[in-house]
């Protein structure tokens, strides 16, 4: 393997991150690629990541992974800590990284404080990323609140966690910082999406796992209310040929099939499973919906507004900042279903509202922080990180 010469690592930071994000280990992913940008902001870059194999490798010359197989969730997590302490045993980090405020960040908590009180090791600052809260509630709110007070930083991706975490875990706002998620992609090649097909369908789109936080059995009786409506029957139906494609997989799906053949949707609703290539279903649609419960800083939504999708999605993550409601898209309340019924209605009856909309959205992705003035953000975050272990 050829490596890359690290011309900006001068700042001596070693970073160890623990993850939860399998595509680390996924070569050429976009995650893997973030990883190889971050490891030129230091020194040397670990991951720790929970995946579906055991395996180590260099993902460059200052850049490991380590691949903790997670099937067995207790052994996993076992030989999750054992890595960690192992990695934390041979050689000093200054940052311990975690994307998880729950129980991975409760260890990483505690093999940071244990390395801090080595001698030969020195402090050792926490930082917790927050892309967004899924079953916060019982014994893992608690745990949340606790990992998040003692994290010496936070770094969120959106300005809505930003006061959440003020508000509601009562974090200095000085330990704070907002790195949205930035994405990659040729402004130019994403012109005209809906002029890919040459049919008279009107194609709802949703990507993502599927999973009960997503909702996506909403968009199911969404359809099947369109599907009712007068308007649906009749040669000149607005609403005949309305198909919803849901592209992902998981635990839900069995369950959603289901819904939709009780409903009659056979032929409107479509499973398209697990996609690695998601370019032609972005380009085949004409409207993109997200229903969560909960969201981060949704990347489906950028790769959406990238493609000049109009967009419907609840009031979580990037809504308010991204998208606007009736500026760059239509915002509805979570799980309200008749907004979402009327707001799929209005895209459908005019054309120019939806032309209006998503030009707009692509514009406000266009105004984002680029992967250049990202960067620098993670830094800071580090920065705050080593700057407030001695308070």
């Amino acid at each position: 393997m050829t490596f890359k010469n690290n011309e900006n690592s001068s700042n001596g930071l070693k970073i160890l991150n623990i993850s939860l994000d399998k595509n680390i280990i996924k070569k050429d992913s976009a995650v893997q690629k973030r990883i190889l940008e971050y490891g030129n902001l230091v020194e040397k870059y670990t991951v720790i990541v929970l995946a579906d194999q055991d395996d180590i490798f260099d993902l460059s010359e200052n850049i490991k992974i380590i691949s903790v197989n997670r099937k067995n969730k207790a052994l996993g997590f076992l030989k999750l800590k054992l890595a960690i302490w192992k990695t934390l045993k041979k050689e000093k980090y200054d940052i311990i990284t975690v994307q998880d405020p729950y129980f991975v960040g409760l260890l990483a908590l505690q093999m940071a404080r244990i390395f801090s009180s080595a001698g030969r090791q020195g402090k050792i600052g926490l930082e917790i990323q927050i892309h967004g809260f899924e079953k916060l509630k019982g014994i893992r709110k608690l745990i949340a609140k606790y990992t998040i007070k003692k994290a010496n930083s936070v770094r969120v991706v959106s300005q809505r966690l930003r006061k959440q975490l003020i508000k509601e875990f009562n974090v200095k706002e000085g330990r704070i910082t907002v790195v949205p998620v930035y994405v990659s992609f040729d402004p130019s090649g994403h012109q005209d999406p809906t002029g890919q097909r040459e049919d008279d369908k009107f194609v709802f789109l949703t990507v993502g796992r599927l999973v009960p936080v997503k909702n996506i059995e909403m968009q199911i009786r969404a359809i099947a209310n369109l599907k009712d409506s007068p308007r649906f029957a009749g040669e000149v139906g607005k609403f005949k040929n309305i198909e919803l494609w849901i592209v992902g997989d998981g635990k839900m799906r069995k369950k959603l099939e289901i819904e939709s053949r009780k409903l009659g949707l056979e032929n409107i609703v479509k499973f398209w499973g697990w996609q690695d290539d998601l370019e032609k279903f972005y380009q085949q649609a004409d409207v993109f919906l997200l229903t969560s419960n909960s969201e981060g800083w949704p990347l489906v939504i950028m790769e959406a507004a990238s493609h000049q999708l109009p967009i419907i999605m609840t009031d979580i993550g990037s809504a308010g900042e991204l998208i606007i409601n009736n500026e760059s898209g239509i915002v509805i309340p979570i799980n309200h279903l008749d907004s979402l019924v009327q707001a799929m209605m209005d895209f459908i009856e005019d054309k120019e509202l939806r032309n209006k909309l998503s030009t707009k959205a692509f514009q406000s992705l266009l105004e984002l922080p680029n992967q250049k003035e990202s960067l620098p953000l993670y830094k800071e975050s580090w920065a705050r990180a080593q700057n407030n272990i001695y308070e």
